[in-house]
Formats: C-alpha cells, structure tokens, sequence
C-alpha cells in the first residue's frame, strides 16, 4: 500500500491530528483566495490584463516561494503592504503545514512498525504468536509459493516483540502488538477480512504452550462462528497428548512435530532416502505435492478412477480416501466413493484431476 495511502487510513483513525491539518489547509487556502482577492484590486488599475484567476495564483506562487516571475506587483501598496505580508505569512503557514504532515507520516510509519495501527487490508494472513524470525520465514516462504498465496500480505500478532523485525519487508508484513487471546487485538488485525489465521506454538520448552494456543484458537473459532468469517485457521501443537484439547477449538488442520522426528529417523535408517521423498512431497518448492480434494465422482470405485488415472498423459496418482472424516491410505480396489468423500492425490498440479473428473463424468452421460 502506498504511503500516501496508509496516511490517509491513519487521518482515518486519529480525528484529532486529522482535524488539525483540515484547520491549517483551510487557513492557508483562505489566505491565498484573501491575498489573491486585495492583490487583484490594488493592482487591477495598472494591470489591465490582470484578473481575479491571476492574482490567486500569484498568491500562491508567492505564499509557496516558488516565485515563477509571471505576475509581479506593479505599485507600492502592492509590493510592501500585500507582498510582505503574503510571502511573510505563506512561508510560516506553508512551512508549518507541509511540518506538520511530514511528522504525522513518521509517526504513523514508526507506529505501524510498532504495530499500534489498525490493519486495512483483505484477504491477508494473520500469524498469532512470534516464536522465532527463521521460522516465520520459513513458513511465509513456503505460503508464497503456492500459486493462490504467492502475493499474501502476512499480520503477525505478538506481544513477545515490540516492533516488526527490520529483515521482514513492510509490503509483505505488517505487526499488530497484543495478546491474541484478546478479541481486541484481533480485531485491529482485521480478522473479518483474513483468509487464514496461523497459531504457531510460542515457547516449546512452556509446559502451556498447548494451553495458550487452545485459548487463541477457541476465541478465533468463536469469532469465526459468531460472525461467520470464511478464513480457515491451523494450529501448532507441541504435545500430541493434548491432541483432543485443541480439537475442541474445531480449527481446520492441526500440525504437531512430536514424535515426527523419531519417525523420519527410523525410516531413514531402514530406508536410506526417505527423508528426501518426505520432504518432496510436503513441500511447494520442488516436486509432486499431496492434495485433497472434493469429488464429484460418488458411486465410482477407486479402480475406475485409477484406470482413468493410467489413460490420462498427467503425472498424477490416487494415494487416499477421507471417509467420514477418516484417512484411509492405499484403499482397497473395489472401495466406492460416497457423496461427501475426498480423494488424496499425489500430482504435479491440482487442475490436472480437474480434468480427468471431467472426462469420467462426460464418459458416464455418453453410456446413459
């Protein structure tokens, strides 16, 4: 957002310093249209060519010093008892005007910096709590390069930091300083307008960190439900034992690394080159990645769709079913799709399943 812009958002919120520039403007125009006015009548005898239109903008080439030349006045109460006067008071209040604005932008810039400002911008992504900056990159980073995220503007709210980092570019991020357990706070992130809402786990070794996260989460969550905000929320969680606690929240996805490590250590051990396979697959930066996907194709089995799979050029593969909320991974041939059921695919692109549903559901209405 430009800086004009943000300036303008700031007016928008502090009527006081607003109210005190919209005074000074109207003085400084009210003095040009008044010098303008006596300009014009003192001189328009000598000046015969000169008219109203004129002598304002003498009045305000000289209350500016700007002092193109093109109007001068031709008499001596024009030159010492208007043009003194004019130049005199136009630099103070000129001056004093254009002071004014400049510091009112460095103050809202070191107070969004400071995250004392309101957000206005949509569609962005809220991140609740600041655990360390090389995380938060990372996971902005990893956002970013998803085509449907590659231009988010991320908020983080944290009352762990005082200011945003200065590495963390202000078009990208902006800070918001508070609890965000505090509707309040949350508010000022605009989190009617957010498209997601991260919390991430903001001490590991605290024994609540668990308990700090359920409790952004259940106030996100009734928010959310209260006013009916579309925005999807995932949650960090340290302790794999508190798995239910934060399910109550009823977030959209929950991550927990507990126990992750171990896994991808045996495997590794076993099977030299899984860890590589893994990382591929979780990530947006190189590779096939997994995705979940809606379906239409209720009352198929998972064999018809894999034939499909097979015919089409596309490098994609069926790895699941969600069942009734459940995963169920490498499913049984003659498994059929219910209405309501997802499918978890392996592929280069969503859109390319897109495609392949298409041809099923066309080759479906050809038979009947």
């Amino acid at each position: 957002m430009p800086i004009f812009q943000r300036f303008l958002s700031w007016l928008h919120q502090h009527n006081y310093q607003r109210l005190r520039l919209v005074r000074i403007f109207s003085l400084a125009l009210f003095l040009n249209l008044f010098f303008g006015l006596v300009f014009y009548l003192v001189e328009r005898n000598v000046q015969p060519e000169l008219d109203l239109a004129d002598s304002i903008w003498w009045a305000m080439v000289t209350m500016t010093t700007v002092g193109y030349g093109d109007l001068s006045p031709q008499t001596e109460i024009g030159r010492f008892l208007i043009a003194y006067p004019c130049m005199l008071v136009g630099i103070a209040i000129i001056g004093y005007l254009l002071g004014m604005v400049a510091e009112s932008v460095f103050d809202y810039i070191s107070k969004r910096k400071r995250g004392l400002v309101q957000i206005t911008r949509e569609h962005h992504i809220i991140i609740c709590n600041f655990p360390t900056l090389d995380k938060l990159k990372r996971l902005t980073a990893e956002l970013k390069l998803h085509p449907a995220y590659e231009h988010s503007f991320f908020v983080i709210v944290s009352d762990t930091i005082t200011k945003l980092p200065e590495s963390l570019p202000a078009d990208d991020f902006a800070f918001v300083y508070g609890n965000p357990t505090s509707e309040q706070v949350l508010h000022k992130a605009n989190l009617m307008a957010a498209a997601g809402v991260f919390i991430l786990a903001g001490d590991p070794f605290n024994s609540d960190a668990d308990a700090i996260t359920f409790a952004i989460a259940s106030v996100v969550e009734q928010l959310r439900q209260e006013h009916h905000y579309p925005f999807k929320m995932v949650a960090e969680l340290i302790h794999h034992e508190n798995l239910c606690l934060l399910q109550r929240a009823k977030v959209d996805g929950i991550v927990t690394p507990e126990g992750l490590t171990d896994c991808l250590l045996a495997q590794e051990f076993l099977y030299p080159g899984i860890h590589e396979i893994i990382t591929q697959i979780i990530s947006n930066k190189i590779g096939s990645q997994f995705y979940i996907l809606d379906t239409q194709l209720a009352g198929h089995k998972v064999a018809d769709i894999q034939v499909a799979v097979l015919k089409h050029p596309a490098n994609l593969q069926v790895i699941g079913i969600i069942k009734q909320g459940k995963t169920i991974l490498n499913p049984a041939k003659n498994e059929c799709i219910e209405e309501g059921n997802k499918l978890i695919m392996l592929a280069e692109s969503r859109r390319d399943f897109s495609v392949i549903e298409k041809d099923i559901l066309n080759s479906d209405s050809s038979l009947t």
